[in-house]
């Protein structure tokens, strides 16, 4: 059976996105998945805050981090 992958396309802009972010959000937006999401929310340079056991991200930090990382070079 050929499954296809499907991305949600609940946010097509920034100014769609909630105030404070989940992984569960980042994984929409992003189109990855849920382990690879909560994965870089533990990265280091990502900028995820822990309210108790809870995971937020904030999205104007969200925004600024995905202005920086889209111009990384693919090349290796």
């Amino acid at each position: 059976m050929d499954q296809k992958r499907t991305v949600s396309n609940k946010y097509t802009d920034f100014s769609q996105l909630p105030l404070i972010l989940t992984p569960m959000d980042i994984k929409e937006i992003l189109g990855i998945s849920r382990s690879n999401a909560y994965a870089l929310c533990h990265s280091k340079d990502f900028p995820a805050m822990r309210i108790g056991k809870l995971i937020r991200i904030s999205k104007e930090e969200f925004i600024e981090w995905v202005k920086k990382v889209e111009y990384v070079s693919l090349e290796a």
